[in-house]
């Protein structure tokens, strides 16, 4: 049976999950996040969703398995912690050249670091370019 009230509440639900759903902070949540991507925005963009992407994917206390299944879906190759501080680094390259510069590479790197119990105690996050002989490599962004 339907009722004013009903049909009223109907309606402000459908408005409300149409303006979430038109917000660019919900456009950014349900996109799959990946380093590729995010080496093509413009500007410092892709570094603020790199960052974004850490701090909401990876908290501190998540089993370390997990992120590094995360960070691998994000399109990063992980390597063991063969440090004896087991330290995983990730890292995603890509060839680059930038307007009016030199070819190279920009390197994206992760580095998860454990805590006790084999999870997550902290994450660094760094971008950086290089370019080939004859041009000196310099940091673009950190994190």
């Amino acid at each position: 049976m339907n009722t004013p009230l009903k049909d009223a509440c109907r309606t402000a639900m459908a408005l409300g999950l149409a303006a979430a759903l038109a917000s660019p902070a919900a456009a950014r949540d349900l996109r799959r996040f990946t380093f590729p991507q995010a080496e093509f925005l413009p500007n410092d963009e892709g570094m603020r969703l790199a960052q974004d992407f850490v701090a909401q994917a990876l908290p501190r206390g998540l089993p370390m398995n997990e992120a590094i299944t995360r960070v691998e879906r994000a399109v990063m190759a992980c390597h063991d912690g063969h440090r004896q501080d087991g330290v995983v680094n990730c890292d995603f390259f890509i060839n680059a050249r930038p307007p009016g510069g030199d070819l190279g590479e920009v390197y994206w790197n992760l580095s998860l670091w454990p805590g006790p119990h084999g999870v997550l105690q902290s994450v660094s996050l760094r971008r950086s370019y290089v370019g080939l002989p004859g041009y000196v490599g310099t940091p673009v962004t950190g994190g």
